[in-house]
């Protein structure tokens, strides 16, 4: 099994860039024990998407270990009844201005050696911390919706990533709202951005209802039509067969 560093990216806002990456923490708990770290660090909300009260944040856990190295980083972590652990964003923007990229990502690195997988959920657009988080991902989710706008920033994106030499070749295309009755076709999608959807998430209220509720449908109902492509997808990427028999969380059990 591998421990994949997947960064979920998307230059438009409001792709559902944290529910694909709470829902992929979740399935990938059933077998591994995840950390999700929130770089979108003005208006994260990772926390509350899986109901956490965090002791530490991202900006306090650069000065812990700046200042106590010795002492590492699992302790920053806010552990999650599915087997996941987190590290949020900011409490507020302004404590998120004086975090620089380079600092948080020291953090970030230290969590990577724990040779655990890493989500890094980041914000719209293209910032230091979503190229950091590129830089470092050994894949890379890049959220679509089915209208217009988002289908170019993907483009945008991937065009960037070729510009700075970084790799594509496990860039992985993510089409949210893939039922949607207005908007582009998911074949219309793929076509313009010259991938394959290695995950179509359907149009179904169980997404943002468990957002709302800081419940993801891949923990409430794992087996849904809205749950069970993310399981598929997080097997992948963890680089496991979907019949493997879980150790981790709360889904102890023999997938089907």
């Amino acid at each position: 099994m591998k421990n994949p560093v997947v960064a979920v990216v998307s230059p438009k806002g409001g792709n559902g860039k944290t529910t694909v990456s709470a829902n992929l923490a979740v399935a990938m708990a059933r077998l591994s024990a995840p950390i999700v770290v929130d770089l979108d660090v003005h208006f994260g909300d990772i926390e509350y998407a899986f109901r956490l009260q965090p002791f530490h944040r991202l900006d306090s856990a650069v000065v812990a270990l700046r200042e106590r190295p010795q002492e590492g980083v699992e302790h920053f972590l806010t552990l999650h009844p599915a087997g996941l652990a987190a590290l949020c964003a900011p409490s507020d923007p302004v404590s998120a201005d004086y975090l620089s990229a380079d600092e948080a990502f020291t953090v970030v690195d230290a969590l990577i050696e724990l040779e655990r997988p890493v989500i890094l959920d980041t914000a719209g657009g293209i910032s230091d911390f979503t190229l950091g988080a590129l830089d470092r991902a050994t894949e890379v989710v890049m959220v679509c919706g089915t209208d217009v706008p988002s289908v170019q920033a993907v483009k945008k994106l991937l065009e960037t990533m070729d510009r700075l030499e970084m790799d594509t070749t496990h860039a992985h295309l993510v089409v949210n709202r893939s039922t949607a009755r207005c908007g582009l076709s998911v074949a219309d999608v793929e076509l313009a951005t010259g991938r394959k959807a290695a995950l179509e998430i359907p149009e179904h209220q169980s997404l943002a209802a468990g957002m709302n509720q800081g419940c993801p449908v891949t923990e409430s109902d794992p087996g849904s039509s809205a749950g069970a492509p993310f399981l598929k997808f997080a097997n992948s990427l963890l680089g496991v067969d979907r019949n493997r028999s879980s150790k981790f969380g709360r889904f102890a059990k023999v997938d089907a």
